[in-house]
């Protein structure tokens, strides 16, 4: 599946370029060329869609040396292309760890990820990648704005999810892994836009209509879809100095 993924992606691409040297080509040329060239444009379109539909439906993120290009299948075979980011920033002077706990790692942590995705429908690599960038695995870990826990979950999210104890492990992977559900769902499962509405905020992404102009949430989707990738066995692009993962 990952060769045919990959052929749809690099014809897409291809695609894409194509309709904007064509739609270029169209504003110059006169009415009569104009009405030969669109009914071609559809008819493109068209073959594309048919393309996307006979592929199962799979998340998948492909990764180029200016940035991440995203594209998510959601359950519906609609296909999501968010374009690329900027350049990555540091996200770890957001982290401080008030208590003594010690860090975990991605296997310690394995029976509650694979408890919360089997309960909220959510790939187990991706509420790690969330963890790994979040939290750095430490459940202790408190944000300068006051998110909590390995998902860092804000008090009145934790409260709207009914947690009790954020910093509780099962807790808080039980409530920011359905808070990420309800967020992809909100979203139409377009997996750049929900990862940052859980960064940024559902309001402020729906006011944007797209990633909020904001380093911090740009840099928090870019890294933790580069770990998804990590976390799901694709190798990670050489390329590009995204967050590691760890073992």
């Amino acid at each position: 599946m990952s060769l045919i993924t990959g052929f749809i992606s690099a014809f897409l691409t291809i695609l894409r370029i194509f309709m904007e040297i064509n739609i270029k080509q169209i504003d110059k040329t006169d009415s009569k060329n104009r009405r030969i060239r669109l009914p071609a444009c559809f008819l493109t379109i068209i073959l594309a869609i048919t393309i996307i539909n006979i592929v199962h439906a799979e998340p998948f993120i492909r990764v180029s040396k200016e940035g991440v290009i995203y594209y998510y299948f959601s359950s519906k075979y609609n296909l999501h292309s968010m374009g690329t980011l900027g350049n990555r920033i540091n996200n770890q002077s957001r982290i401080n760890h008030p208590l003594t706990r010690s860090k975990l790692s991605a296997q310690e942590i394995e029976p509650w990820v694979k408890w919360a995705s089997q309960n909220h429908k959510i790939p187990p690599a991706l509420i790690k990648a969330v963890i790994r960038v979040e939290s750095n695995f430490n459940p202790a870990a408190t944000s300068p704005k006051g998110a909590q826990g390995l998902m860092q979950l804000m008090p009145g999210t934790a409260e709207q999810l009914q947690v009790s104890n954020a910093y509780d492990i099962q807790e808080n992977i039980w409530a920011g892994t359905r808070y990420l559900g309800m967020l992809l769902q909100k979203f139409n499962n377009n997996l750049p836009l929900a990862l940052a509405a859980y960064n940024a905020g559902p309001q402020r992404v729906a006011r944007c209509q797209g990633i909020p102009p904001i380093k911090e949430t740009q840099g928090f989707v870019r890294d933790v879809c580069t770990n998804f990738l990590q976390y799901s066995g694709e190798p990670s692009p050489p390329a590009m100095s995204g967050a590691a993962v760890t073992p």
